[in-house]
């Protein structure tokens, strides 16, 4: 979004106008007479259409007979992000039935969308769901919510060697992706202070998820056996999750004094790391744990890296605060 300056102006003696982009104004479909909100927030002023007043947002796509799924996939996501009130999904021929289910799954897979028309050879998508009736600060407390509960799993099934756990965990990642795009979306359009530090936040929670992940299919793929290495492994995974933990804890209750231990949690996790890793050095499943330790030392350390963020957004948000 391009910075625009403009001159307060002053009228009537005390009241000071500023004018708006006319591009701006032609594509929400604004006017004489329009109805604006203007929003203070700290030191900054927020300026946006009033519900109802802004231009329905339509999107086209046309889509080859032969195109791939996960082309599609991607494309969709894009568009989804991109934002879009209708998107209408086409083809000069009718649909394969492998791109019909592509763009049903799809529906499913991001919040707030909905098949409205469907034909042979065209499907409308609609958006029923954005940040006025599901705000960032929910979202992004749910994405939380879900982050926690698959790295709590992750410990659980580890102690208890649960392929069944493991599995679970994989599976539930497509919904923490689902908090991603959709906060994705909706900070795009607000372009403040907070939806971008909620923003941040939501890619560093789609990341712990991703290791999660990773944590559970490397051991369901190797299916590790040595006892030493896995009692150290726990140590190490319980470490970091509890960093990631109390990180979470301190970015939602703005707790600057604890902040700074959280950081300098750094020097023990890769401390673990190393020990972990010197402990499984010739042993049958030396490949796994140099595997699944990074994973699990990235849980920490994005755990130190929301301590950072908190720091940071402490300090844009007030003038006077106590180290």
């Amino acid at each position: 979004m391009a910075t625009k300056v403009r001159k307060l102006q002053l009228t009537g003696g005390s009241t000071y106008i500023v004018s708006l982009p006319s591009e701006w104004i032609h594509r929400n479909s604004l006017g004489k007479g329009s109805e604006i909100y203007v929003e203070e927030m700290g030191d900054d002023v927020l300026i946006k259409m009033k519900e109802g007043s802004r231009a329905e947002k339509r999107r086209r796509v046309t889509i080859p007979y032969d195109v791939g799924p996960d082309a599609l996939q991607r494309a969709l996501t894009s568009l989804y992000i991109a934002g879009f009130d209708t998107l209408e999904v086409t083809s000069g021929k009718y649909f394969r039935n492998e791109i019909r289910e592509v763009i049903k799954k799809f529906s499913r897979l991001v919040m707030g969308i909905e098949i409205f028309e469907e034909s042979s050879d065209s499907i409308v998508l609609q958006n029923v769901l954005n940040s006025d009736s599901f705000p960032l600060e929910k979202a992004i407390r749910r994405m939380s919510t879900n982050v926690s509960v698959m790295l709590s799993d992750v410990g659980r099934a580890l102690s208890l060697k649960d392929r069944a756990l493991f599995e679970s965990v994989i599976e539930r990642d497509d919904e923490v992706d689902r908090y991603h795009w959709y906060i994705f979306r909706e900070s795009k359009g607000q372009w403040n202070p907070a939806s971008s530090f909620f923003l941040i936040l939501s890619r560093i929670l789609e990341r712990v998820a991703d290791h999660a992940v990773n944590i559970s299919k490397r051991f369901l793929m190797y299916k590790p056996m040595n006892y030493e290495p896995m009692e150290a492994l726990n140590s190490l995974y319980t470490y970091c999750r509890l960093t990631y933990e109390d990180a979470s804890v301190a970015f939602y209750s703005q707790d600057f004094h604890a902040l700074n231990d959280l950081i300098e949690r750094k020097g023990e996790i890769l401390k673990l790391r190393d020990e972990l890793l010197k402990l499984s050095s010739g042993t049958s499943s030396v490949h796994f744990y140099s595997l699944v330790s990074e994973d699990v030392s990235r849980i920490g350390l994005y755990g130190t890296d929301i301590a950072e963020l908190t720091m940071d957004k402490i300090i844009s948000e007030n003038i006077d605060f106590k180290l």
